[in-house]
């Protein structure tokens, strides 16, 4: 048995009958013809079902509608939504507030004319995946490496040295297979054991810096 999809059947800040069934023809993608009246959201909402069957309707705004639309509503979907379409009524769907702070990316500093290196490193042993960076910003030089849920910037500093204290703590999933590549590869390896429940190495880059590693 197939799952259904998710259509989301937003009505918030509709309240009469016009509004509510623009926001029906808007969310359901309506053909171009819908005629704006019950009659036609019963023959609209049928085809729906029979299209996108199975499909799971999730309804928001659900409690903004004057009582009369609301009713008249609920009965032609419950109509309609026999055989293969499934109605969910939410009656407020709340984002999720973000946070004050969040990092967007971690530097790295690298030496001058070192991005090929620093891209064996990154890309070819650790996985990363390179990203373009802006025109502006690409004549600096550096690198600019991105993760599933990572982004890192390596950046050149004139008068480098190595950062070995101060360092990126990334999270992998492939936590023993990452070891073992960057020991195949002749990089240094030391495993942590001082946190409780936490499974974690430090390295170094081809330059010196110190990078930490921890297992998800």
């Amino acid at each position: 048995m197939s799952l259904p999809q998710v259509v989301v059947l937003d009505t918030r800040g509709a309240h009469d009958k016009a509004t509510f069934l623009e926001a029906c023809a808007r969310s359901l993608d309506f053909p171009s013809y819908f005629g704006h009246n019950w009659d036609a959201l019963a023959d609209s909402l049928g085809d729906f079902a029979a299209d996108k069957a199975p499909v799971l309707v999730v309804w928001t705004g659900f409690s903004d509608l004057d009582a009369d639309v609301r009713d008249t509503a609920v009965e032609i979907m419950t109509e309609r939504f026999v055989d293969g379409a499934d109605l969910l009524i939410v009656d407020d769907v709340v984002a999720p507030p973000q946070p004050d702070y969040a990092l967007d990316h971690v530097q790295v500093a690298i030496p001058e004319g070192a991005e090929d290196t620093a891209r064996e490193f990154w890309v070819g042993v650790v996985g990363l995946s390179e990203t373009p960076k802006p025109l502006a910003l690409a004549q600096r030089g550096g690198v600019w490496l991105t993760g599933e849920a990572l982004n890192l910037h390596l950046g050149v500093q004139r008068d480098f040295r190595p950062a070995t204290q101060a360092h990126p703590a990334i999270m992998v999933r492939d936590y023993d297979t990452l070891m073992a590549r960057l020991r195949a590869a002749g990089h240094d390896v030391t495993p942590a054991g001082d946190l409780p429940d936490t499974r974690r190495f430090h390295t170094h880059d081809p330059f010196g810096n110190r990078i930490e590693f921890i297992a998800f």
